[in-house]
Protein backbone atom coordinates (compact mmCIF):
# COMPACT_ATOMS: atom_id res chain seq x y z
CA UNK A 1 0.00 0.00 0.00
CA UNK A 2 1.31 3.47 -0.85
CA UNK A 3 2.44 5.78 1.93
CA UNK A 4 -0.74 7.86 1.88
CA UNK A 5 -3.32 5.34 0.65
CA UNK A 6 -4.48 4.37 4.14
CA UNK A 7 -4.65 8.04 5.15
CA UNK A 8 -6.92 8.64 2.16
CA UNK A 9 -9.06 5.66 3.18
CA UNK A 10 -9.46 7.03 6.72
CA UNK A 11 -10.43 10.47 5.37
CA UNK A 12 -12.96 8.83 3.07
CA UNK A 13 -14.53 6.92 5.96
CA UNK A 14 -15.04 10.17 7.85
CA UNK A 15 -16.57 11.89 4.83
CA UNK A 16 -18.98 8.99 4.29
CA UNK A 17 -19.99 8.94 7.96
CA UNK A 18 -18.57 5.45 8.52
CA UNK A 19 -16.52 6.69 11.49
CA UNK A 20 -17.04 9.62 13.84
CA UNK A 21 -14.64 12.46 14.58
CA UNK A 22 -13.00 10.78 17.58
CA UNK A 23 -12.48 7.54 15.66
CA UNK A 24 -11.02 9.49 12.76
CA UNK A 25 -8.50 11.33 14.96
CA UNK A 26 -7.40 8.10 16.63
CA UNK A 27 -7.02 6.19 13.37
CA UNK A 28 -5.25 9.12 11.74
CA UNK A 29 -2.66 9.59 14.49
CA UNK A 30 -2.05 5.83 14.71
CA UNK A 31 -1.42 5.69 10.98
CA UNK A 32 0.75 8.81 11.16
CA UNK A 33 2.99 7.22 13.80
CA UNK A 34 3.32 4.06 11.73
CA UNK A 35 3.99 5.82 8.42
CA UNK A 36 6.62 8.18 9.85
CA UNK A 37 8.06 5.64 12.27
CA UNK A 38 7.97 7.64 15.50
CA UNK A 39 7.08 7.04 19.14
CA UNK A 40 4.21 9.53 19.32
CA UNK A 41 2.15 11.33 16.70
CA UNK A 42 -0.25 14.17 17.29
CA UNK A 43 -2.38 16.91 15.80
CA UNK A 44 -2.14 20.36 17.39
CA UNK A 45 -4.27 23.37 16.55
CA UNK A 46 -3.56 27.08 16.97
CA UNK A 47 -5.89 28.84 19.41
CA UNK A 48 -6.09 32.26 20.99
CA UNK A 49 -6.28 32.28 24.79
CA UNK A 50 -6.29 34.95 27.48
CA UNK A 51 -2.54 34.35 27.74
CA UNK A 52 -1.95 34.75 24.01
CA UNK A 53 -1.51 32.36 21.12
CA UNK A 54 -1.31 28.70 22.12
CA UNK A 55 -1.00 25.20 20.72
CA UNK A 56 -3.80 22.86 21.79
CA UNK A 57 -3.56 19.11 21.33
CA UNK A 58 -6.53 17.74 19.39
CA UNK A 59 -5.23 14.14 19.42
CA UNK A 60 -2.04 12.32 20.46
CA UNK A 61 -1.24 8.65 19.95
CA UNK A 62 1.56 7.01 21.96
CA UNK A 63 2.83 3.95 20.09
CA UNK A 64 4.89 2.65 23.02
CA UNK A 65 1.74 2.46 25.15
CA UNK A 66 -0.60 1.75 22.21
CA UNK A 67 -3.12 4.30 23.39
CA UNK A 68 -4.33 7.85 22.97
CA UNK A 69 -2.87 10.23 25.54
CA UNK A 70 -3.52 13.77 26.68
CA UNK A 71 -1.13 16.70 26.30
CA UNK A 72 -1.34 20.17 27.88
CA UNK A 73 -1.67 23.44 26.01
CA UNK A 74 1.60 25.07 25.02
CA UNK A 75 1.29 28.78 25.65
CA UNK A 76 3.27 31.84 26.64
CA UNK A 77 6.65 33.34 25.90
CA UNK A 78 8.37 29.94 25.94
CA UNK A 79 6.66 28.92 22.69
CA UNK A 80 7.25 32.21 20.84
CA UNK A 81 10.31 30.92 18.97
CA UNK A 82 8.40 27.74 18.06
CA UNK A 83 5.64 29.82 16.44
CA UNK A 84 8.16 32.05 14.68
CA UNK A 85 9.94 29.06 13.16
CA UNK A 86 6.69 27.50 11.98
CA UNK A 87 5.51 30.75 10.41
CA UNK A 88 8.85 31.27 8.69
CA UNK A 89 9.67 27.74 7.51
CA UNK A 90 6.41 25.80 7.68
CA UNK A 91 8.16 23.02 9.59
CA UNK A 92 10.49 22.28 12.48
CA UNK A 93 13.09 19.53 12.13
CA UNK A 94 14.66 19.04 15.55
CA UNK A 95 16.88 15.95 15.96
CA UNK A 96 17.75 17.28 19.43
CA UNK A 97 14.59 18.95 20.68
CA UNK A 98 16.21 19.96 23.97
CA UNK A 99 18.73 22.25 22.27
CA UNK A 100 17.05 23.22 18.99
CA UNK A 101 16.38 27.01 18.97
CA UNK A 102 12.70 26.57 18.11
CA UNK A 103 11.91 23.85 20.65
CA UNK A 104 14.25 24.38 23.60
CA UNK A 105 11.67 26.72 25.16
CA UNK A 106 9.24 23.80 25.43
CA UNK A 107 11.66 21.94 27.71
CA UNK A 108 10.29 22.71 31.15
CA UNK A 109 6.62 22.28 30.26
CA UNK A 110 6.63 19.34 27.93
CA UNK A 111 9.78 17.71 26.55
CA UNK A 112 11.51 16.48 29.72
CA UNK A 113 8.31 15.30 31.36
CA UNK A 114 7.53 13.04 28.38
CA UNK A 115 11.19 12.23 27.58
CA UNK A 116 10.77 13.64 24.08
CA UNK A 117 14.21 13.82 22.45
CA UNK A 118 13.37 14.64 18.81
CA UNK A 119 10.55 16.53 17.08
CA UNK A 120 9.36 16.73 13.49
CA UNK A 121 6.49 19.19 13.05
CA UNK A 122 4.80 20.40 9.86
CA UNK A 123 2.12 23.11 9.55
CA UNK A 124 -1.15 22.50 7.80
CA UNK A 125 -3.63 25.04 6.49
CA UNK A 126 -7.04 25.25 4.85
CA UNK A 127 -7.82 27.92 2.27
CA UNK A 128 -4.50 29.50 3.07
CA UNK A 129 -5.30 29.94 6.76
CA UNK A 130 -2.73 28.37 9.08
CA UNK A 131 -4.66 25.94 11.25
CA UNK A 132 -2.25 23.71 13.18
CA UNK A 133 0.57 21.20 13.02
CA UNK A 134 1.25 17.53 12.63
CA UNK A 135 3.78 16.56 15.27
CA UNK A 136 5.99 13.48 15.31
CA UNK A 137 7.92 12.83 18.51
CA UNK A 138 10.69 10.39 19.33
CA UNK A 139 10.83 9.32 22.97
CA UNK A 140 13.82 7.94 24.86
CA UNK A 141 16.50 8.60 22.25
CA UNK A 142 17.24 11.16 19.57
CA UNK A 143 16.85 10.48 15.84
CA UNK A 144 18.06 12.27 12.74
CA UNK A 145 14.91 12.78 10.71
CA UNK A 146 15.35 11.76 7.08
CA UNK A 147 14.27 14.01 4.18
CA UNK A 148 11.85 11.25 3.17
CA UNK A 149 10.06 11.54 6.53
CA UNK A 150 9.66 15.30 6.17
CA UNK A 151 8.41 14.96 2.60
CA UNK A 152 5.95 12.25 3.62
CA UNK A 153 4.63 14.32 6.52
CA UNK A 154 4.02 17.24 4.15
CA UNK A 155 2.30 14.93 1.68
CA UNK A 156 0.06 13.53 4.40
CA UNK A 157 -0.79 17.09 5.41
CA UNK A 158 -1.91 18.00 1.92
CA UNK A 159 -4.13 14.90 1.79
CA UNK A 160 -5.71 15.17 5.22
CA UNK A 161 -5.90 18.84 6.23
CA UNK A 162 -9.49 19.42 5.12
CA UNK A 163 -10.75 16.26 6.84
CA UNK A 164 -8.90 17.26 10.00
CA UNK A 165 -10.55 20.66 10.08
CA UNK A 166 -13.96 19.01 9.72
CA UNK A 167 -13.14 16.53 12.48
CA UNK A 168 -11.87 19.16 14.91
CA UNK A 169 -14.24 22.02 14.07
CA UNK A 170 -17.38 20.82 12.38
CA UNK A 171 -18.54 24.42 11.94
CA UNK A 172 -15.30 25.69 10.43
CA UNK A 173 -15.63 27.55 7.12
CA UNK A 174 -13.75 25.47 4.58
CA UNK A 175 -15.37 26.85 1.45
CA UNK A 176 -12.91 28.17 -1.15
CA UNK A 177 -11.95 31.80 -0.80
CA UNK A 178 -12.35 34.39 -3.54
CA UNK A 179 -8.85 35.65 -4.19
CA UNK A 180 -5.59 34.82 -2.46
CA UNK A 181 -2.55 36.98 -1.98
CA UNK A 182 0.61 35.35 -0.57
CA UNK A 183 1.75 37.17 2.57
CA UNK A 184 4.33 34.72 3.97
CA UNK A 185 5.93 31.45 2.81
CA UNK A 186 3.24 29.30 4.38
CA UNK A 187 0.28 31.64 4.78
CA UNK A 188 -2.26 33.20 2.45
CA UNK A 189 -4.73 35.94 3.18
CA UNK A 190 -7.98 36.76 1.49
CA UNK A 191 -7.99 40.01 -0.42
CA UNK A 192 -11.49 41.16 -1.46
CA UNK A 193 -11.53 43.21 -4.64
CA UNK A 194 -14.26 45.76 -5.47
CA UNK A 195 -16.30 45.41 -8.63
CA UNK A 196 -15.59 47.85 -11.45
CA UNK A 197 -18.72 49.90 -10.80
CA UNK A 198 -17.75 50.28 -7.14
CA UNK A 199 -14.39 51.84 -7.82
CA UNK A 200 -13.98 55.56 -7.64
CA UNK A 201 -14.08 57.20 -11.01
CA UNK A 202 -11.60 59.95 -11.92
Amino acid sequence: MSDTRQIQNICGQLERGEIDNAQFLEQFTRELAERIGCSRAGVWIFVETSNGRALRCAAMYDASRDMMVAAPDMVGAEVARYFEALMRDGCIVAPDALTHPATAGLDGDYLERHDVRSLLDVCFSVNGVLFGTFSCEQVGHAVNWAPRQLQLLRKIGSRASLALVHAIHADADTAPGTLWEPSAPNRLATMPMPLDDQRKKP
